[in-house]
């Protein structure tokens, strides 16, 4: 019964019929994705890690476009925690250089519970990876950053300075220069803005003058950062009085022109667009416009030209597998005019904890990060694909193709 198929197929290929195109569109030069394999997306859960003898953090880096032999993926480990989601990862605008935040340290792979997030000791440490050669990605560096852990990292637009997040007391802001190697040649410090409170996140503005900042206590703000005429050494000031956003703000981006900065909160389940002035004179921050998500967002995604936004939220995927509710997530796209976001389309995402999201430089395409599956056997994470329809409402339809990589991706970067 099966002959003619079989037949068919040969027929087929050698007229050279089949897909008209590649399973996977993503008009980029290559991905970056880091992946946390120290435990399931459940063990926050029931305290259960399933980890895999042997499989490590990696970082992956992949070529587009795609081919099946595999060639254009590297792999090097590289040690990160996805309790920070995709707020640790930064990468040069080459794709040579790619910096990781540890955030939190490994566990030896006998521990097969955990009581909690805090098991994981906080980490100092940041990697910096050598990805000239893409198939053979290397850690050069490996960089001890003060105390109190890191929790997030930005690299200028210039390429050549990195903001860094920390919760040490007086120091929760390392500036740190670096030369095209990434090499760190110098760190400064900086004070909190919100004095005494941890900074958790941070992000700079397109122009590379200012930086924003997310706060423990569910503040944003933004800081200056300039060049000290004198000494030549950057340093940060605060640019007008932060804005409360929500309980447990995650990671914000700038729209691409500059002119709003948009987060979402991952425990009032909103998303916002706030604006900051960029004028000589400070002018405090304030909400533009906010809009219901889906439960728990972990990340979000803005379109090159500022008109769309795409949030991944983990709703309660992240369950035991014999929840309902497992293994089911959410992708939301929103319109985003003159500062005030829309509701357009959800698409359900048949995977674990979406923690990450990229729009392609032509915004007509998305990738998202997704933590695991509900797999049994061989447990892999993967980064799938979907065609954006834009509009006022914009939609999603899912590609056929995704890539797999080692479980727990948190966080993923595009090179153009």
């Amino acid at each position: 019964m099966k002959k003619p198929h079989f037949l068919a197929a040969w027929l087929m290929l050698a007229a050279g019929t089949g897909y008209a195109q590649s399973p996977v569109q993503f008009n980029a030069k290559a991905i970056v994705a880091i992946s946390d394999a120290d435990l399931s997306a459940s063990a926050l859960v029931d305290g259960n890690r399933y980890t895999t003898p042997g499989v490590r953090d990696q970082l992956t880096y992949i070529q587009l476009p795609l081919n099946r032999n595999g060639q254009g993926i590297g792999t090097a480990n590289v040690s990160s925690s996805m309790a920070l989601t995709d707020k640790v990862l930064a990468v040069s605008n080459n794709g040579r250089v790619g910096f990781v935040v540890e955030g939190r340290g490994q566990l030896s792979d006998s521990l097969a519970t955990i009581k909690g997030i805090n098991d994981f000791a906080p980490s100092n440490y940041m990697f910096i990876v050598d990805m000239s050669a893409p198939q053979k990605p290397v850690v050069k560096y490996r960089f001890p950053t003060g105390t109190g852990g890191l929790s997030a990292v930005a690299l200028a637009p210039n390429g050549t300075s990195l903001i860094v997040a920390s919760g040490e007391a007086g120091k929760e802001i390392k500036m740190i220069d670096v030369d095209a190697t990434g090499k760190p040649t110098r760190v400064l410090t900086a004070g909190s803005p919100a004095q005494g409170v941890a900074i958790t996140d941070v992000a700079f503005h397109p122009g590379g003058q200012f930086v924003a900042y997310t706060t423990a206590a569910g503040e944003v703000g933004l800081m200056k950062y300039a060049i000290d005429d004198k000494t030549k050494k950057p340093y940060v000031i605060a640019h007008g009085k932060a804005v409360k956003v929500g309980s447990q703000p995650g990671s914000g981006k700038f729209t691409p022109d500059g002119k709003y900065f948009i987060i979402a909160d991952s425990k009032d389940n909103k998303v916002f667009a706030v604006e900051f002035s960029t004028e000589d004179t400070p002018a405090d921050a304030k909400i533009a416009s906010q809009v219901a998500v889906g439960e728990t967002p972990e990340a979000l995604a803005i379109s090159p030209d500022g008109a769309t936004v795409a949030v991944v939220s983990s709703l309660q995927s992240g369950q035991p597998f014999t929840n309902a509710a497992a293994g089911k997530s959410e992708i939301a796209l929103f319109g985003l005019q003159g500062g005030q976001l829309a509701a357009g389309s959800k698409t359900t995402v048949d995977g674990i904890m979406p923690q990450a999201v990229e729009f392609d430089k032509s915004g007509d395409n998305l990738a998202v990060g997704v933590s695991e599956y509900m797999d049994y056997g061989m447990r892999n994470g993967g980064i799938e694909f979907y065609k954006v329809t834009k509009g006022a409402q914009p939609s999603l339809t899912k590609q056929p193709g995704r890539i797999s990589v080692t479980r727990g991706v948190h966080a993923i970067r595009v090179v153009n």
